[in-house]
């Protein structure tokens, strides 16, 4: 190795000891600016929690009409992630099969102009866009679902692009019959979690239920819709997961047989 490898390697080094070291002191500084450690212990707040926790801890599991309504209401916050998750992966290939592998100078122009716009739209929050859904289509489910398509359209167009650019062995046809649907069905459980939190705001599901829960104080009923949102999410991300892992198994055993569609 020649003196200057080795001082290149010496800067290289140097660089990413500064890094990290800016990366220690921004968290210290961030730490100490916003943890409030002597309000987490105060004995008050910690009384609360505890009170608020074991209520939640006792659900109301057999009152047959809590169960019914939270089924139902969960139900419809799956509908809405379904609905939002499926329309934004139909949106997003076109624009991933334009930008992820642009050879064409109008190709790299699209992915250059496209770019910032996706940044954008996945900087706000759709709890922020629901507002503006809501006032487009009323309080619901609709408004839940046009403000997650909106943000999921602008996911998944990053997540097939960088897999499609990371991936170019595969073809488009093994892209769009095997891994786009996969990477979608991962993302899946995701939406769901977030149209939950929409519900809070009005976008329909199980989060208007469980917000007016927590305001009446009805802990009993607000542990049965936590419950259900616990099993409902954790048993769809495990089986998105699966999916995804035998996607991924396939390709690593198989690679002839999902790039030759």
């Amino acid at each position: 190795m020649d003196k200057q490898t080795q001082r290149m390697a010496r800067v290289k080094n140097g660089g990413r000891i500064l890094i990290w070291l800016g990366l220690l002191i921004f968290f210290i500084y961030s730490y100490q600016a916003i943890i409030d450690l002597e309000g987490i212990g105060h004995p008050g707040r910690q009384k609360a929690v505890n009170r608020i926790l074991t209520a939640l801890s006792k659900p109301n599991l057999f009152e047959s009409e809590t169960g019914q309504r939270t089924a139902g209401e969960m139900w419809e916050t799956i509908q809405i992630a379904f609905l939002a998750t499926s329309s934004s992966a139909i949106v997003a290939i076109p624009f991933t099969f334009f930008t992820a592998r642009a050879s064409s100078y109008w190709g790299r122009g699209l992915n250059i102009l496209l770019q910032p716009i996706l940044a954008a739209v996945r900087s706000v929050h759709p709890l922020i866009t629901v507002t503006l859904a809501i006032v487009l289509a009323g309080l619901g489910p609709t408004a839940g679902v046009l403000a997650l398509t909106l943000f999921s359209t602008a996911v998944l167009i990053g997540k097939f692009s960088e897999y499609a650019q990371q991936h170019t062995s595969l073809s488009w046809p093994a892209l769009l019959k095997v891994h786009f649907p996969g990477l979608a069905f991962r993302h899946f459980p995701t939406n769901i979690v977030i149209a939950t939190v929409l519900g809070f705001m009005g976008g329909g599901g199980i989060g208007f239920s469980l917000q007016q829960q927590i305001n009446l104080l009805n802990y009993g009923d607000a542990g049965v819709s936590i419950l259900a949102m616990i099993i409902a999410i954790g048993s769809l991300d495990l089986l998105s997961r699966t999916v995804w892992y035998k996607i991924q198994s396939s390709r690593a055993s198989h690679p002839a047989a999902l790039t030759d569609y």
